[in-house]
C-alpha cells in the first residue's frame, strides 16, 4: 500500500512560512494552520492551477517505477484530495471515498492535535464536497477505533 499525500506542496510552503517568520514547526510535526492552507491553496492554483496535479503525477510515476516488476496488486491511497482534485484523480483510476466527520468532533479533534488554527470549512478550496458520489462513504463521527475498524474493513474490501 502507498499513501500518496497531495497536499504535500502547500505543508513545504507551510513550513516556509513558518521558517521564514522564526517560528519553525519541528520535523516531524503535522500540525496545520488551517487558515494558511486554505490561503497557500487558493494562491498556489492561482499561480499554477495544476500544482497538486504535477505533485499526484509525479508521486504516482514513482511509485510504478517502484512496482514496475512486483506481480502483487498495489493500493494507492491520496489521503487528502479536495474536490477540485477529482478530475485528474478519477483520469488515474482513483475510486474517490469520501470521509464524513461531523463539524463538532472534527474541530474538537483539530484543537486536540494541536492546529495552529482551524480551516474555514467553508472555504473555496473545501467547496463542492456535495457534488460527489463516492462508490462507499465512511463516516468519522465515531470514535477513532469506529473509524479504524471501518477503513480497514474499506482497504481489504479494495486489495481484494
Amino acid at each position: 500500500m502507498h499513501i500518496i499525500t497531495l497536499a504535500e506542496p502547500l505543508y513545504r510552503a507551510q513550513a516556509a512560512v513558518y521558517e521564514s517568520a522564526g517560528r519553525p514547526l519541528q520535523t516531524a510535526e503535522r500540525r496545520q494552520d488551517g487558515a494558511l492552507l486554505n490561503f497557500l491553496g487558493s494562491h498556489m492554483r492561482k499561480i499554477n492551477p495544476h500544482v497538486l496535479e504535477e505533485h499526484f503525477l509525479s508521486e504516482t510515476a514513482r511509485i510504478d517505477a517502484a512496482c514496475e516488476n512486483s506481480t502483487r496488486r498495489q493500493v494507492v491511497i491520496c489521503s487528502d484530495a479536495r474536490p477540485a482534485d477529482l478530475p485528474y484523480l478519477r483520469r488515474g483510476d482513483f475510486h474517490p471515498v469520501v470521509i464524513t466527520v461531523d463539524e463538532e468532533v472534527a474541530h474538537k479533534r483539530k484543537e486536540a492535535r494541536g492546529d495552529l488554527t482551524l480551516g474555514d470549512s467553508a472555504h473555496s478550496t473545501e467547496n463542492g464536497l456535495e457534488r460527489i458520489h463516492p462508490s462507499t462513504p465512511v463516516d468519522n463521527s465515531g470514535t477513532l477505533q469506529e473509524f479504524a475498524t471501518a477503513v480497514t474493513a474499506l482497504l481489504d474490501s479494495v486489495a481484494r
